[in-house]
Order: C-alpha cells, then structure tokens, then sequence
C-alpha cells in the first residue's frame, strides 16, 4: 500500500486504530473501494467506543447482513462533499449518501448528527473528510 493509500477517508479508517470497527464494516459492505475513491466526501464515523454502545441484537443483525443492513447505516453516515464541521452544522438535513436526510445541530458548541455528537471533527484526508462520532446513527 503506498502512503497516498493511506491517506484517502478508507486508509485513514483502517490505519486509525480509533475507527477499527468502523474500517471492518466498511470492508464488510464493501464501501472501502468507495471511500478510497475520487470522493469528496465527508464521513462522520462511529469510534469504535460508538459501535460499544450498540445493543448485541443490533450489532448482530448488521453484522450478519453487510450488503443490506450495514451497507444502509453505513451509507447514512456519509455525505457528499468535503465538509468541515463549520460547514456541516450550518446544513440541518443534507442528504446523505443513502438517499434520505439525516438531522445535524449544534448544541453547546458541538456538532450534533442525527443525535450523534461529533467527538473528533475534521480528520482530513485526501478524498474528504472525517468526523468522528460518539454513537452508530440507525436510519428510520
């Protein structure tokens, strides 16, 4: 893998050892050739201490249906473009790369998406961004 690899929103995933449940699921929907592609994107990514908090039944039924129900949660956690928090909290309901809109607030000086607060804002990479979340946002 060469350093340019690395440096796309899928290399910065799988290297950041704060996202690996998050770069597994990303592999396991098969989305990590789209997030190491042309992009921009802008991915606001569950720590892994995110996916903790998920019931067992949940994590087990996304687990057990990667191109279906984990591609869905996945793809509602991506958005399209390079958007650093300053932009995003400015959006309230951009559509996300599954298709529907997902809530983003502000509150006290974080960033809030879809009731996730973002912990780690604007990691950037090559192909866009990464916010950090502190919990996995289920589309309805």
């Amino acid at each position: 893998m060469t350093s340019h690899d690395t440096d796309t929103i899928a290399g910065t995933l799988a290297a950041d050892g704060r996202f690996s449940l998050m770069a597994q699921a990303v592999r396991a929907a098969g989305l990590d050739t789209v997030l190491a592609g042309k992009g921009p994107f802008t991915v606001c990514a569950p720590t892994d201490e995110a996916f903790r908090l998920l019931p067992a039944a949940t994590l087990a039924a996304l687990e057990s249906d990667p191109q279906g129900q984990l591609l869905r949660v996945l793809q509602y956690h991506i958005l399209f473009g390079n958007l650093p928090c300053s932009t995003i909290k400015k959006l309230n309901f951009p559509k996300t790369r599954l298709g529907i809109t997902v809530e983003i607030t502000e509150a006290g000086g974080v960033v809030v998406f879809g009731g996730a607060p973002v912990t780690l804002p604007d990691i950037a990479c090559t192909n866009g961004v990464i916010h950090g979340i502190g919990r996995v946002v289920i589309p309805r």
